[in-house]
């Protein structure tokens, strides 16, 4: 019996505080509801100076090589220093590698002039707008306090980094684990100047993977062709002769080749006016909305403790 007064006595006070909770909101509604069309407000201009993002990219099919067993020149080329294993990595991990490194990222912006493309004064001539509405941008718009051309070394170098941070984390790099498909894709506000760094990217790419190949694969040859000299077992010619040949075709393959170890399937292009990848205007002001509410909630209520604070120090 004493339990069931208590429960209804917590009920009724609960009923009460919910109660007492509208009754705070409702003072000061009008408060929450300018604060919410205020946020609400500058979202909407926010996402107005926003260009829309596009997206390009590439997609690319590995081309597999045979690899056979070398039996006794394994262990005879590690002798040596040299290695012949089939280990090779996959060109979307050598992509991503070189996208990691600062410094071949840097030698090529510099080589492909992307630096310049993406710091000129007029880099926003391509940019669109939802409904053509580009005026917030312009206000906000904020350009080089320098052109590119009275930099100092120190401050090039600092603008040549900030430009790879800022591009990183847009040129993206996948592999499908089912298909091993490659993708690489830039987004940019910029559709001419997406598809422009995909196609950049991969050839500069590439190009360093079959220059590092064929390096590699020179000295290979060069080493059998050595051991071929120096060596009258003629089961062991007979291998190093057939080493020297595969390895002489896989060269000729990787210069006749447009890309190394790959197939393009479907080229880069510039992407369609209304097919855009961002930003997600409409979700960003259901947000700011949602957000605006329940911090104006949060606020009416510790407005409404401090003033009962302040109203407890004065009695």
């Amino acid at each position: 019996m004493q339990e069931s007064i208590s429960n209804s006595q917590e009920m009724q006070e609960d009923e009460i505080d919910l109660r007492e909770l509208v009754r705070t909101i409702s003072r000061y509604k009008r408060k929450l509801v300018f604060f919410t069309l205020i946020i609400t407000f500058l979202s909407i201009v926010w996402v107005l100076s926003k260009p829309n993002i596009y997206h390009s990219q590439v997609v690319l099919v590995p081309q597999t090589t045979s690899s056979s067993s070398m039996g006794g020149l394994g262990a005879l080329a590690g002798m040596a220093g040299v290695d012949i294993g089939g280990g090779e990595m996959t060109p979307d991990g050598a992509y991503q590698l070189y996208l990691d490194d600062y410094h071949w990222m840097r030698g090529f912006l510099l080589q492909t002039k992307l630096f310049e493309k993406l710091n000129a004064p007029d880099t926003d001539k391509n940019y669109r707008f939802v409904l053509g509405i580009d005026t917030f941008y312009y206000i906000q718009k904020r350009s080089l306090k320098k052109p590119l051309a009275e930099l100092t070394d120190d401050e090039k170098e600092a603008l040549l980094f900030k430009t790879y941070q800022r591009i990183k984390p847009l040129l993206s790099i996948s592999r499908d684990k089912k298909t091993s498909v490659i993708t690489i894709g830039f987004s940019n506000p910029d559709p001419v100047l997406a598809k422009v760094m995909v196609e950049e990217f991969l050839s500069k790419a590439s190009n360093a993977l079959r220059h590092n190949e064929l390096s590699d694969m020179d000295k290979k040859i060069k080493y059998y062709d050595e051991e071929l000299e120096k060596t009258n077992d003629l089961a062991l010619k007979t291998q190093l002769s057939q080493q020297m040949s595969a390895l002489i075709q896989k060269k000729v393959l990787a210069q006749a080749s447009d890309y190394y170890n790959v197939k393009m399937i479907t080229a880069p292009s510039v992407a369609y006016e209304k097919d855009k990848e961002g930003p997600k205007r409409g979700l960003i002001v259901i947000v700011a909305l949602v957000t605006s509410i329940i911090i104006g909630i949060f606020g009416i209520f510790l407005l409404e403790f401090l003033r009962k604070e302040e109203k407890t120090a004065a009695e």
